[in-house]
């Protein structure tokens, strides 16, 4: 056999041996980019409400994090405005390249129901995982008229009904549902006053220009502490570590539990190896026990689901919120 056919023969039995690890073995090339996949420029996450909200708080403690895993920055745009309809959409319709995330919340499920604007719903968008889950807390001025515990409060508004004035954030957010649920269950009535965002909901209330409103712990932690607010109740499964003498409403017979989940998401056509990339970079931001402190120093809830857990957890959320949808025959404007 010549030389030549000797090489000729080795170099298609190496060429062989290289195809056969390339298809067969399981950190393939094609394999390891997927698993490498990291952002080569800033990243933007889209905050469906403006700055100072409970909303926004979480973003900017997550976005702070995030970046130690990314290796780039990771800015926040406040895009408020449509109950989360303009941010949503913005998300909905950016390129599907790893850069523009959207945190969202219980409107996603629930717009397509009440906006004619909605274009949307929880199927439109690549779920990467839950980031934060907030309780609502029923809150009142401290020494105001109705600082009388949550039994007066309730009984003054079902006596005086649409008397007691409830701040809530925009138009069918959270805050709507929470007060709602609140109505739904007890019977009382509240004077529905829409504000732009949980942070002037709370500047409100202590100007006495509104009487109670249903923020998260974010929103409120500082006028709590200084003794400026007063907690009746809040809307979590247990006592708050940071509140342990305030009940939940469970606690007092009422079953009003809606909490405020927070999500990241991205356009559905974002290839996979550009979602497992970013759905690496997230949980390894979300185990940082520096971002743990970090969320309890904010008053922000920590909660972290990968993307199947989140998917579930946002359906099962659909069901509830078109639940109370239908019972108070809300109909799309």
């Amino acid at each position: 056999m010549s030389k030549c056919l000797v090489k000729t023969l080795a170099g298609v039995a190496s060429f062989i041996l290289i195809l056969s690890f390339v298809i067969v073995n399981p950190l393939s090339v094609s394999a390891q980019q997927d698993a490498s996949w990291k952002p080569g420029r800033a990243i933007t996450i889209i905050v469906p409400s403006r700055p100072g909200g409970g909303h926004d708080v979480t973003a900017r403690v997550f976005a702070k994090y995030a970046e130690k895993y990314a290796g780039k920055s990771v800015i926040i745009v406040n895009e408020e405005g449509g109950a989360g309809v303009i941010a949503y959409t913005k998300v909905l319709q950016a390129k599907p390249d790893g850069y523009t995330i959207g945190q969202m919340s219980i409107s996603l499920v629930s717009d397509q129901y009440l906006l004619s604007g909605a274009k949307y719903n929880h199927e439109s968008f690549t779920l990467l995982c839950q980031n934060a889950e907030d309780v609502s807390c029923l809150v009142v001025k401290k020494g105001g008229p109705y600082d009388k515990g949550l039994e007066n409060f309730i009984a003054e508004a079902k006596q005086n009904p649409k008397k007691v004035r409830m701040g809530v954030s925009g138009n069918w957010t959270n805050h709507d549902y929470v007060r709602e649920q609140i109505e739904m269950v007890t019977g009382a009535k509240f004077q529905r006053v829409s504000i732009k965002g949980g942070a002037q909901i709370v500047l409100a209330i202590l100007a006495s220009d509104l009487d109670s409103g249903v923020p998260y712990p974010a929103e409120v932690q500082g006028q709590v502490d200084a003794g400026e607010m007063r907690i009746l109740a809040h809307t979590g499964g247990q006592r708050l570590p940071q509140w342990p003498d305030v009940p939940t409403f469970r606690e007092r017979g009422l079953a009003v539990d809606l909490v405020m989940w927070r999500i990241l998401t991205v356009p559905k056509a974002t290839p996979p190896n550009i979602v497992r990339g970013l759905s690496d970079i997230f949980r390894k931001t979300m185990e940082d026990p520096e971002l743990k402190k970090a969320y309890k120093d904010a008053g922000v809830g920590y909660a972290y689901k990968g993307s199947e857990d989140t998917l579930k957890l946002v359906r099962a959320s659909h069901d509830k919120y078109k639940e109370i949808i239908d019972k108070a025959g809300l109909k799309k404007n």
